[in-house]
């Protein structure tokens, strides 16, 4: 049977959605649509247990995945009303889609096919003022914070705990296993699975997985990671941490949309930003890190680095069809 044109517009809406980012590119959402709605659900066979064993990461992903939708949704002429159910073993983001007619563009929008992780190293350039004030105009969720750190005094500060963050996490051999097990070593392997973190996206060349894994387990160290780390931040312009008010599924949502309104207005800036979160993961380091920047009650969960730097391969997607429960 031929697809309305309202499916059609329903499945384009989540392929939007899916072009989110997430931790590891694991993906961790699932979609289902029940007449005038889209339901987002956790994927929890996509969880990182080691590194992100609560889950925060995993809803945070999901609230990119929901910033999308209704950037899509509104774009197709839906007015999205949006509402989460976490009560109990329920965990649902439901999206009433109502057809007004009108097209709600945001110019965001224009910028979800295109934004990236650039995870390569960026130009060391500075980033104007103004650009800055524009990058921090685009959180519009009172529940999250943005934290700059813009000058070399505040990024020397910031630096101590992304380093012990990385040396925590590379000196833990599990950390290190569920690692390689997102880690797409070529481009065969990457286009099967349609997820995870392939090679030339972090600036590693196609390699057979065997020899990806040996490469893994025998030549990357904490010691390596520290100083690959120090040249990434001596080279990135600034970094944004994103803090939580309150540490609850839906504040996490609400991080994730904010995240992914950062994202693609530095997209559209044609400022590149990625994930530098070891801070955030590890959590006596987040306690640290925390009574550094006088935070009290938040929760710091989501650190990016950004700068000027050139495109680098897209990571792949899985198919809408995969995701469609």
């Amino acid at each position: 049977m031929k697809p309305s044109n309202a499916d059609s517009q329903f499945i384009q809406i989540i392929k939007d959605a899916t072009s989110a980012p997430s931790s590891h590119n694991t993906q961790p959402w699932k979609f289902k649509i029940d007449k005038q709605q889209i339901i987002i659900t956790p994927d929890f066979t996509k969880r990182l247990k080691v590194v992100d064993p609560d889950d925060h990461a995993l809803f945070i992903s999901l609230g990119c995945a929901l910033e999308n939708l209704l950037l899509s949704a509104k774009a197709h002429g839906y007015s999205p009303k949006v509402e989460m159910n976490f009560t109990g073993d329920q965990n649902e983001i439901i999206v009433d889609l109502l057809k007004n007619g009108n097209e709600q563009k945001d110019f965001l929008y224009d910028f979800v096919a295109t934004r990236q992780s650039t995870r390569n190293k960026y130009d060391a350039e500075p980033i104007v003022p103004d650009l800055i004030d524009q990058l921090k105009t685009s959180n519009s969720y009172d529940e999250v914070e943005i934290i700059f750190f813009t000058d070399k005094e505040q990024i020397k500060k910031l630096k101590p705990y992304i380093i012990e963050g990385s040396n925590r996490q590379f000196n833990n051999k599990e950390f290190v296993n569920e690692l390689i097990t997102w880690i797409r070593f070529n481009e065969k392997t990457a286009k099967k699975m349609g997820d995870g973190l392939w090679g030339p996206c972090t600036g590693s060349p196609n390699v057979p997985k065997f020899i990806g894994k040996i490469v893994v387990k025998n030549f990357t160290s904490a010691k390596s990671e520290v100083k690959r780390w120090s040249n990434l931040i001596n080279k990135s312009a600034g970094f944004a941490l994103f803090v939580a008010k309150d540490n609850s599924k839906v504040n996490w949502v609400k991080l994730g949309q904010s995240f992914q309104r950062f994202g693609l207005r530095a997209t559209q800036l044609n400022i590149k930003h990625a994930h530098a979160n070891m801070p955030c993961e590890e959590l006596e380091v987040r306690k640290k890190l925390i009574r550094e920047l006088n935070l009290l009650n938040k929760h710091p969960l989501l650190l990016v680095r950004f700068g000027y730097a050139e495109k680098m391969p897209y990571s792949f997607r899985r198919p809408v069809e995969e995701v469609l429960s």
